[in-house]
């Protein structure tokens, strides 16, 4: 008896049934498009599922498999839970990073463009060996993956790195003995700049043979914290309004080519635990050099004079010098003029801008504490007294100003004087 798509063969009491090759694909080709399940394709022609995983292997047809998990306890149901659980962790993963990435990108893309490159491959070409040390460290201890795998990651060959590692040690060692001599000089100056460090450490750089530029040392403080950031003042201790007579400014257009043509004199104030104390300054404007100081308990007319007589003390002839100051009430005393007058000092004053028409009193004032730290609280004005000295004495010798073409104000007052 036979059938269209089958024929049937007696064997003992039972038959055997047969399938063509085309109805068996057939099969196989029901089951490949996924609509109904390999038990509903089974019941439809009426076979057994058994017969249809024959066919699969037969065919070889590995994606038909039959890859569904029968669980028989609830170990194996916990374990199945715990995997999902776990593929789901792991989705939520993958999303997390590619959201990073996609971050980090953007990142890229603004730093390349404030940075001035054309793109992020231009940027990551230009820091590629510096990121490459940052993964793969020197010490091998701290290395993550090997270097074959790091150098394929970044499309460099592995004699690139270490070509590379031998430069990057040999800059790192510079970079120590350089930040090791910058703070051996800030012993000394502790706010010292970085162009007045690359000329007072001049001598220093060439015995170690350390070949460095401005720029470079700039680098190489940035990223240690190195960097000097000026601190911004604001006091008052002047008092014009007074029944004195003020002065007129004779120096406003005044040329200053030599030491002694002109003081600047100006008040400071010095912090205590106990209160203020007040520094009286004397500076030439030419050398920069502080000729006359004092410093006392209050605004009282006794420190200005005791500052004056130290630089009057110290100068041979005073009959050429100008006398500048502003129209406090101690520099327009006549205790403090007459004693002017008598050394034949002419007088000069400040007229409505105060700060700007005795800018380099100002000025000196504001180095004091914003480099040698006299911006501190000291215990008692004998601390004060004793910051105050060893700070006019770093001033005056050890201090580089770029005004004096990188020299101290004592050796320019001394050599031109």
């Amino acid at each position: 008896m036979y059938t269209k798509n089958n024929k049937y063969m007696y064997k003992n009491d039972g038959y055997v049934r047969r399938y063509s090759e085309s109805f068996k694909l057939k099969v196989l080709a029901e089951l490949t498009k996924g609509n109904h399940s390999k038990r509903q394709i089974a019941l439809t022609y009426g076979i057994q599922s058994s017969t249809i995983n024959v066919w699969i292997k037969k065919y070889d047809r590995k994606d038909l498999m039959n890859t569904r998990v029968t669980v028989q306890t609830d170990d194996e149901l916990s374990r199945i839970k715990a995997l999902q659980k776990e593929l789901k962790q792991l989705k939520d993963l993958l999303i997390k990073k590619d959201l990073d990435k996609l971050v980090n990108d953007s990142y890229l893309e603004v730093a390349a463009e404030n940075l001035g490159y054309k793109n992020v491959e231009e940027l990551k070409k230009k820091l590629k060996h510096k990121a490459l040390m940052k993964i793969a460290p020197i010490n091998r201890k701290k290395r993550r993956y090997a270097i074959a795998t790091i150098c394929n990651a970044f499309e460099l060959k592995r004699d690139a790195y270490y070509k590379y590692q031998k430069r990057f040690v040999l800059k790192k060692q510079i970079e120590q003995n350089v930040i090791m001599l910058v703070k051996k000089s800030r012993k000394t100056l502790p706010r010292e700049g970085t162009r007045k460090l690359m000329k007072s450490l001049h001598n220093d750089f060439r015995k170690q043979n350390i070949n460095i530029g401005r720029d470079q040392l700039f680098r190489i403080l940035k990223e240690n914290n190195l960097l000097i950031r000026r601190k911004k003042y604001s006091s008052k201790t002047t008092n014009s309004y007074h029944r004195f007579y003020k002065y007129k400014n004779i120096i406003k257009d005044l040329i200053i080519n030599r030491p002694n043509q002109v003081w600047a004199s100006d008040i400071t104030y010095i912090r205590t635990i106990n209160g203020f104390c007040y520094l009286a300054l004397i500076t030439d404007m030419y050398s920069r050099k502080i000729v006359g100081y004092d410093i006392s308990d209050s605004l009282e007319l006794k420190g200005c004079v005791r500052a004056l007589n130290k630089a009057i003390y110290q100068t041979k002839n005073t009959e050429e010098i100008i006398h500048h100051s502003d129209r406090g009430i101690q520099y327009c005393s006549n205790v403090y003029t007459q004693i002017l007058k008598r050394k034949k000092i002419q007088i000069s004053m400040t007229q409505e801008n105060h700060c700007y028409e005795n800018a380099m009193a100002e000025r000196v004032n504001g180095i004091l504490k914003d480099e040698f730290f006299l911006d501190q609280t000291f215990t008692n004005i004998n601390h004060a007294k004793k910051a105050t000295k060893n700070a006019i004495k770093l001033y005056n010798n050890k201090r580089l100003h770029l005004s004096l073409d990188y020299k101290t104000p004592n050796y320019v007052h001394k050599n031109v004087a």
